[in-house]
């Protein structure tokens, strides 16, 4: 596990500071998997298929919209991934002060 150390005058302030704004960061990294999440269930319901299947065996071809809503659905899944990556590695850190 990694450490990051700040050196202040003020560390309860700034330890208070970097609490919120992770809590901050990750309310708003949730709403926005929401939202993406709720955009990939449009294109599944359409298609009927999951959004991991419409990557790994699907082309343009395959859709209806053909070329721009593929890459709308596979945008849409890559920042899903990016997304609930983010989630996690922000709710993995572990605050620590002395």
């Amino acid at each position: 596990m990694s450490e990051i150390i700040l050196n202040t005058n003020n560390p309860d302030m700034i330890a208070e500071i970097v609490r919120d704004a992770l809590k901050t960061e990750a309310l708003r990294l949730s709403y926005s998997l929401k939202i993406a999440k709720t955009r990939l269930k449009k294109f599944e319901k359409k298609y009927n298929i999951s959004s991991e299947k419409f990557i790994n065996e699907w082309t343009a071809e395959d859709l209806e919209g053909k070329d721009l809503e593929y890459v709308e659905w596979a945008g849409e899944h890559k920042l899903y991934l990016m997304l609930n990556e983010r989630v996690k590695a922000i709710k993995g850190i572990k605050h620590v002060s002395p």
